[in-house]
């Protein structure tokens, strides 16, 4: 899987981000014990259910939907803190995002094809950088420049299975879970990297419903569970939907760039972009 903070930034884009659309989800019949008998038949039933959601996503234009996300990060002293979120989600492809996340964090975020926005009202304050020209180069973009942690950032590429997947993943289906009443098919991943865990319903679209992160390169190993509700595959969303819209009283700040980014040396960070008015799920920083 690939590899994906400014502490303004961080609570920002956590994204936040997501990403879907629009096939059928039933999973292949287990075997009459209700689980396949060898690792070689729960890895083909997995990538068979991963594939049919990998169609649907990549099918999609536009789709909103909300997530309750509970995220662990690990700080430099190697305490543990938990920030749960709650987070609205507009997208339309190939080059627009919107989303509001209220909770421990309180962010507004917005991303036109140009630029990345993104607000805290609470504090009344905004910032912005420059963006590639759409969501997947994006989603990469923030976390190498910026390092700011995306758990659902491989779900926003074009091809969802390819970028969950690779020659170092093991594992499959695992057998069915309910979550919030909806029958899901559970599919479980290693990697040397990372681990996840995906809740795709058994009947309907074959939506995410559910996804658990377990980050094991990283000091820690920090946790991500995020679930998801709300979805609609065709929401009429027009280009105001993403404008970039600050209060007149808001102050801008510059957003930092990670310093390996820029310079390849630990420890230095450089200023990116100063404001203006008007194969493995992604990796956290430490804090």
């Amino acid at each position: 899987m690939n590899k994906r903070m400014n502490p303004f930034a961080e609570t920002a884009l956590f994204l936040a981000l997501v990403a879907t659309a629009c096939s059928r989800s039933e999973a292949p019949t287990p075997s009459s014990e209700n689980t396949p008998p060898t690792a070689e038949q729960k890895r083909a039933q997995g990538d068979e259910i991963l594939k049919q959601m990998a169609g649907k996503l990549k099918s999609a234009t536009a789709l909103t939907f909300s997530t309750s996300e509970s995220n662990e990060r690990v700080r430099r002293n190697n305490e543990k803190v938990t920030i749960k979120l709650e987070r609205q989600v507009a997208l339309r492809r190939p080059d627009r995002l919107w989303f509001k996340a209220t909770g421990d964090r309180d962010l507004e975020g917005v991303y036109n094809g140009k630029v990345v926005m993104l607000i805290t009202h609470k504090d009344k304050v905004f910032g912005e950088f420059p963006a590639p020209p759409t969501l997947e180069e994006t989603a990469d973009a923030i976390t190498s420049k910026y390092g700011i942690a995306l758990p659902i950032a491989d779900l926003l590429s074009y091809d969802p299975k390819q970028s969950l997947l690779d020659t170092k993943t093991t594992g499959g289906w695992q057998g069915r879970e309910a979550i919030e009443g909806v029958e899901c098919n559970v599919l479980a991943y290693q990697h040397p990297n990372v681990d996840f865990s995906i809740w795709i319903p058994a009947s309907g679209d074959p939506i995410p419903k559910k996804l658990a992160i377990s980050y094991k390169a990283r000091r820690g190993q920090p946790k991500s569970t995020i679930l998801f509700r709300d979805w609609n595959l065709s929401p009429q969303l027009s280009d105001e939907t993403f404008a970039r819209k600050v209060p007149p009283d808001y102050e801008g700040i510059p957003v930092i760039q990670r310093a390996p980014a820029v310079l390849g040396q630990p420890g230095e960070q450089k200023q990116q972009g100063q404001p203006q008015a008007g194969g493995a799920p992604s990796q956290p920083k430490a804090e």
